[in-house]
């Protein structure tokens, strides 16, 4: 018998998350040592890094722009019931560094890493060994895609900024020097080390562990991988998030 996902049997349904996670567990004690950097193919890393970064581009600048077109537009229109508009640039400051920019440019980037490797890995050697598969393949995705997260993070935040200080005053917001200047009293040093390690190491790690470990599970048809992966991508991705902010800023 099997269940509604059609491709994993009722008795492992529930085990599934678990499998995968084990999966990780392997990844992390294989991958990450000494060996994995001098087996890394710089010619294939330059391409990963390519792919990851400057391909990455346009779906990372679209993505900022209507996030902070959006959310301007709710927040400035909220705020002018108030007459407070000249203010939403500290609460818009606050959504895209705490949760907006990091659950979802960064996470819809992350869909598209995941689905991509869980895809390859299905298509490797299934009698590959764990340790070659964890250092000749997990290895220089996962240094790759931490590297591009990097400029790329900088790159969203600064065009979803860009956009909403530019797009605020065409909704009554005095101007965009007053906009700039509102946000710059909330963006402090814990918020933005927030903002980073979520968009440098959580979520690029996440897809990538995520999208290695669905690409190696047999039990999963390869049609399904990549859908599997964006899935558990997103349920690990807004757990983490959530954590990490909770962590920081509990009472």
């Amino acid at each position: 018998m099997y269940s509604n996902w059609k491709f994993i049997p009722d008795d492992r349904v529930l085990l599934a998350p678990f499998t995968l996670l084990g999966m990780s567990v392997k990844l992390l004690a294989f991958g990450f040592r000494p060996a994995a950097f001098a087996r890394i193919d710089f010619k294939e890393f330059r391409e990963l890094c390519n792919w990851l970064g400057v391909q990455s581009l346009p779906l990372i600048g679209l993505s900022a722009i209507f996030i902070g077109l959006a959310m301007t537009l709710e927040t400035v229109l909220e705020m002018n019931k108030y007459a407070a508009q000249d203010l939403s640039g500290a609460v818009i400051a606050q959504g895209l560094l705490r949760e907006l920019g990091p659950l979802t440019v960064s996470l819809a980037w992350g869909a598209r890493v995941a689905s991509r490797f869980a895809c390859e890995a299905a298509e490797l050697p299934v009698d590959i060994s764990e340790i070659d598969y964890a250092q000749t393949f997990f290895f220089p995705r996962w240094l790759a895609g931490v590297l591009m997260s990097i400029p790329l993070s900088l790159y969203g935040l600064v065009i979803g900024f860009a956009t909403a200080a530019i797009f605020a005053p065409f909704l009554g917001v005095s101007s965009t020097n007053d906009f700039l200047e509102t946000a710059r009293t909330q963006i402090h040093q814990k918020g933005l080390i927030v903002y980073f390690i979520k968009l440098i190491l959580i979520n690029p790690s996440i897809a990538v562990f995520v999208g290695c470990a669905c690409g190696r599970d047999t039990e999963i048809p390869a049609v399904y991988k990549a859908a599997t992966a964006c899935t558990h991508l997103f349920i690990a991705g807004y757990i983490a998030n959530w954590f990490l902010t909770w962590s920081v800023y509990q009472p």
